[in-house]
């Protein structure tokens, strides 16, 4: 049976929109309204198979998140935002919730430890990208990158990488299976399609890259908590790829 690319998408999407408590199911009518243009509860409730009663609460959910709007009452139409204002509204989302998330629990937590115990989490411009990358590269063990951007693997990263690989025995590196990496004696790649961000993980630290309208930006942080947590999913994806 031929797959369906845009089922494909969303499967791959909604484990991390579910994060955000976004459901697949709004996922697929968002899509839906932005690949075939503007329809109403009904005609996107036969269309993907949904009752006609579930379809008002999600595209109530949908309208209140600022996806979709709604048009003209009886009956009325709804269309879907542009791309671009969607991810700008997810990004902020994203920060928003970082932000809580700092100030719910890391800052509480925090004062429980010791005064010598100290963490940061940081945004990281497009211009320091590499520079971080190569410090946390440099100092840390225990080393597993994630490379899904071509223009993050250029040549000079490529040489600190098998620098590294030297020094480091479990140095891992998973790279999107459509990115070339020349062979480097005794590291270990695996590729793996379709992933979503770039990031460099250590035992003590991780520097998560991802883009944004052709713009590499990152976030990094050395609480333990947040290093265990990238490192358990980099495990995930290393069992996936090939």
């Amino acid at each position: 049976m031929d797959s369906n690319p845009l089922e494909d998408t969303l499967a791959r999407v909604s484990r991390f929109a579910s994060i955000l408590g976004i459901s697949r199911a709004e996922l697929r009518i968002y899509s839906t309204l932005l690949l075939e243009g503007q329809m109403t509860a009904r005609q996107l409730a036969e269309r993907l198979g949904i009752s006609y009663t579930k379809i008002y609460s999600l595209l109530t959910k949908l309208e209140e998140r600022g996806w979709i709007k709604r048009l003209g009452k009886k009956p009325a139409v709804y269309e879907a935002i542009p791309l671009r204002d969607l991810w700008a509204g997810i990004k902020k989302m994203i920060e928003i919730k970082v932000d809580e998330f700092e100030k719910e629990f890391i800052e509480p937590l925090s004062s429980l430890l010791s005064p010598s115990s100290t963490y940061s989490i940081t945004m990281i411009p497009s211009d320091k990208i590499k520079s971080t990358f190569y410090e946390i590269l440099d100092e840390g063990n225990k080393v597993s990158i994630a490379i899904s951007y071509p223009e993050l693997l250029s040549e000079d990263i490529i040489q600190a990488i098998k620098a590294k690989s030297y020094t480091s025995p479990d140095l891992r590196v998973i790279i999107q299976s459509d990115i070339n990496i020349p062979e480097i004696s005794g590291l270990q790649i695996r590729k793996l399609s379709n992933m979503f961000g770039s990031g460099l993980i250590t035992s003590t630290a991780v520097l998560l890259i991802i883009k944004n309208a052709d713009k590499l930006s990152g976030l990094f942080s050395n609480h333990k908590y947040i290093v265990d947590i990238a490192t358990v999913y980099f495990n995930h994806l290393w069992t996936q790829a090939k």
